[in-house]
């Protein structure tokens, strides 16, 4: 029996959670404390628009877990439950409906313990991951964040439901650079009628990382998350000839990428932003494809690649076909006013093209859907079965602030609704990237997602990259494949010297998200191929890639395990300006006191054996990294690339 309940409370332990750890206090002014072990929210209080509501009366029922504050357009009811080691509150209205904007079910709550905060971002290239509790303005997190004190059990707060409202968590001091620590967590419901809002969720963990991961994961259950797509491994056009893209390049770039012998193993050729003549216009042939794309396409397909596009269904350029036929397709705010999303005046035009303004379509108008959906089934017929989806932020326009064609539904029922509709039209067999994308309202429908902004041939412009990638590991083989941007392997047009070319693909690479480049393999050097060949993924779909998160070391560091082969991939990364010496113990990595240490010449294909460690010293200068290889057999790995494949090479 002693036995039994050894391993049942190792087990416990492993999933991060303490039984019975966590508790609510209720108290008879309507108030109310959420305690932990380490994290303690207290004073507690809705608010309704941002401010604390005023209720004619209050009910407290102790023995229910229950508190009914009573408004003047009804009664807002919160209820409390306990559930597998953890804590929910729900959120319903009784008698009568309570039309507002934003509702907090906790709002402005102190938080005690805390040092940092764990975000989940809103949008793409938002503040994520472990991060010092803001001292002046707020930040946001939504759907899964995390409170972490400085030694003890995290606190991690999630919604699961991402179907109709957003949902935001957000970390302030009282005033700017006091020690207080506060926190709302509100929904978005736009001036819609509601009768319940999504239950919040409290549980503790032992790791942050881990916690916020298993949040993401039981979210992912809930909205149908189907990871069944192998890691994409694509080419795109953006990068290398932006809207200078023409059907001739494209042509010409495919017959140079299989001059190769071997050719790069790459499954997608994706066409970028450049061959519609206007944004909306996406079957109108343009100037740089006089035939359309329908030529490039089966181009692309015969020499057996897979096809890919880009496209910004939200938006319409104001000297476009579609607008001019259809003005009153747009959105408009409740003014009248268009929404306006660009607007070029002067010299400078976006990608090139002539329209000055750029609106919005108004989804919820039938019409725009049976326009958007004949665009998508032609793409689909043509043969494409890769989407990128830009600027898709744009649909998240509150409801209470515009003038929808159908009103009723929140920015979020609207978006679904057109994902939905994309979903169906492009099949499930097609790989869907969203890009500048609130994150979860995309959550179920997309295969990979950007999660940093447009990388650059600067190291100064690599920071969204690091960072996003980091704060957003999580989300990884978890809701989507995240995709950092593409590697930028070329010499020529680059600021960044051959170290950090090497440097920012092995730590793409590592990530084990989407994997991209738009350069052209038969004009680069031969090592940069090689470089983009060592990256290739796995054909598994698994999460195999832990970062250390927690831990606080100089260099920037991803452990990536080889799922079956008790082996690790390590890399050092030095982002700084300033020489790097330090000694990194196993142990702190991996929780394991002794490995065969190899260091990892990716360049060669070679794995030199160093011997039976419990440390690495590691030394780099500015922007370089290394790579090494750990296993616990004394069995030679032999040649594998970066996701752990032999090869041949």
């Amino acid at each position: 029996m002693r036995k039994l309940f050894l391993i049942l409370f190792l087990l416990c332990v492993s999933y991060g959670t303490y039984a019975n750890s966590m508790y609510f206090k209720i108290h008879e002014d309507g108030s109310f404390d959420i305690i932990g072990n380490s994290i303690k929210l207290i004073n507690c209080y809705p608010h309704i628009n941002n401010y604390s509501i005023k209720p004619l009366k209050i009910e407290v029922l102790k023995d229910d877990n229950i508190i009914k504050y009573y408004l003047k357009e009804g009664c807002l009811k919160l209820s409390f439950k306990y559930e597998n080691n953890g804590l929910i509150l729900k959120t319903e209205v009784d008698n009568g409906p309570i039309n507002v904007s934003t509702i907090s079910p906790v709002g402005k709550a102190q938080i005690l313990g805390v040092k940092y905060s764990y975000s989940t971002p809103m949008n793409m290239n938002e503040p994520s991951g472990l991060r010092i509790w803001p001292k002046e303005k707020k930040e946001l997190s939504s759907s899964v964040c995390g409170l972490v004190p400085s030694n003890g059990t995290s606190l991690i707060v999630s919604t699961r439901d991402y179907s109709k409202y957003n949902f935001s968590s957000t970390f302030f001091p009282l005033n700017h650079g006091e020690k207080e620590k506060f926190m709302s967590l509100s929904f978005q419901t736009e001036m819609v009628n509601f009768k319940s809002l999504p239950a919040i969720f409290f549980n503790e963990y032992i790791s942050a990382y881990e916690g916020m991961k298993n949040e993401a994961l039981k979210a992912a259950k809930v909205m149908n998350v189907n990871l069944n797509k192998n890691k994409s491994y694509h080419w795109c056009s953006w990068y290398y000839s932006y809207n200078f893209i023409t059907e001739k390049k494209m042509h010409d770039y495919i017959e140079g990428f299989d001059k190769l012998s071997p050719r790069v193993p790459i499954q997608t050729i994706q066409i970028d932003e450049g061959y519609q003549p206007h944004v909306g216009d996406w079957l109108v042939p343009s100037q740089n494809f006089p035939q359309g794309i329908e030529s490039t396409i089966k181009k692309i397909l015969s020499h057996k690649y897979k096809a890919g596009i880009w496209i910004a269904p939200y938006i319409v350029g104001n000297e476009s076909k579609l607008y001019k036929e259809n003005p009153n397709w747009i959105l408009h705010y409740n003014d009248g006013t268009p929404v306006n999303l660009w607007t070029f005046y002067d010299e400078k035009r976006l990608w090139g093209l002539e329209d000055r303004e750029y609106y919005m379509l108004d989804t919820s108008n039938p019409d725009v859907m049976n326009y958007l959906r004949n665009v998508f089934r032609t793409f689909r017929n043509m043969g494409i079965t890769y989407y990128k989806t830009d600027f898709m932020k744009f649909g998240a326009q509150p409801s209470n602030l515009v003038r929808r064609h159908t009103p009723g539904k929140t920015s979020v029922e609207y978006q679904r609704e057109l994902f939905e509709m994309i979903r169906s039209e492009i099949g499930d067999e097609s790989f869907w990237l969203g890009c500048i994308s609130q994150f979860a309202p995309m959550v179920g429908y997309v295969d990979g997602m950007r999660i940093a902004g447009d990388i650059s041939s600067n190291w100064a412009g690599t920071n969204a990259m690091f960072n996003q990638s980091k704060g957003c590991h999580h989300l990884n083989d978890v809701w989507w494949q995240n995709d950092p941007d593409a590697i930028i392997l070329r010499n020529e047009y680059n600021n960044l010297n051959a170290e950090e070319v090497k440097t920012l693909a092995l730590w793409m690479g590592m990530i084990g998200g989407v994997t991209n480049t738009s350069d052209l393999f038969h004009t680069i050097p031969k090592d940069r191929v090689d470089l983009f060949r060592f990256l290739e993924p796995s054909l598994k779909v698994s999460t195999i890639n832990h970062p250390i998160i927690e831990k606080k070391f100089k260099t920037e560091v991803f452990v990536r395990n080889y799922t079956g082969q008790k082996s690790w991939g390590v890399l050092f990364v030095n982002r700084s300006s300033e020489n790097i010496d330090e000694n990194y113990s196993f142990r702190d990595l991996l929780d394991i006191d002794r490995n065969q240490l190899y260091h990892w010449d990716w360049d060669i294909n070679r794995m030199e054996k160093i011997g039976l460690k419990s440390n690495v010293q590691v030394k780099l200068k500015p922007h370089e990294s290394r790579l090494i290889y750990l296993s616990v057999s004394d069995a030679q790995p032999g040649k594998i690339n970066l996701s752990g494949e032999k090869t041949g090479n």
